[in-house]
C-alpha cells in the first residue's frame, strides 16, 4: 500500500479532522459495536501470532507497525470515497429538484417521476452530472403517456 500521502515524514503521518470526528462519533454512539469489534479482533488475531515480538525479529515488529499505517490508510480512503459520493449526490439531488419544481404534478404520475429520477441516479456518473437534469427529463418523456381527456383540461385552463 502506497503510504506517502498519509505520511508527513518518516516516522509520522497525519490524520484527516474528517476522520478524527468519525472516530469521535464512533466512541460516543457505537462504543458497544466498536468494543465487540475488537473483541473479536482480538481472538481471530491472537490465535494467528506466536507471542510477542522480540528484537531479534524485526521485519515481524516493522510490519506490526506498517499494519497501523494500512488501517489508517484505508481509514482515510473510506472517508474520501464517501465524501466524494455524497457530494455528487448532494450535487445531483440539488440540480433534480430545481428542475421537479418546474414539473406539474397534475400531468405526471408521482410513479413515473420516482422511475425517472432513479433511472437518473443509476445512470447519470459523477463526469456526466450537468447532464442529469437532460437525460431526468428524457427518461420523463420516455415513460409518460398522455391522456387526452386530461391534456384537454390543461389547454382549457
Amino acid at each position: 500500500m502506497n503510504h506517502k500521502p498519509f505520511l508527513e515524514n518518516e516516522d509520522q503521518f497525519i490524520v484527516s479532522y474528517e476522520l478524527l470526528y468519525i472516530l469521535q462519533w464512533l466512541m460516543m454512539y457505537e462504543k458497544d459495536a466498536l468494543a465487540a469489534l475488537v473483541h473479536n479482533a482480538f481472538i481471530q488475531g491472537s490465535q494467528l501470532s506466536h507471542g510477542y515480538v522480540n528484537d531479534e525479529n524485526s521485519q515481524e515488529a516493522d510490519d506490526l507497525q506498517n499494519s497501523v499505517i494500512d488501517f489508517f490508510s484505508f481509514l482515510e480512503e473510506e472517508v474520501q470515497n464517501i465524501s466524494q459520493a455524497e457530494s455528487m449526490k448532494h450535487i445531483m439531488q440539488k440540480n433534480l429538484l430545481k428542475t421537479l419544481d418546474h414539473i406539474d404534478p397534475k400531468i405526471f404520475d408521482p410513479a413515473i417521476i420516482k422511475a425517472s429520477m432513479m433511472a437518473t441516479a443509476e445512470n447519470v456518473g459523477p463526469k456526466r452530472n450537468h447532464q442529469a437534469k437532460d437525460y431526468f427529463l428524457k427518461q420523463l418523456l420516455r415513460k409518460w403517456t398522455p391522456k387526452k381527456d386530461q391534456n384537454k383540461k390543461h389547454i382549457r385552463n
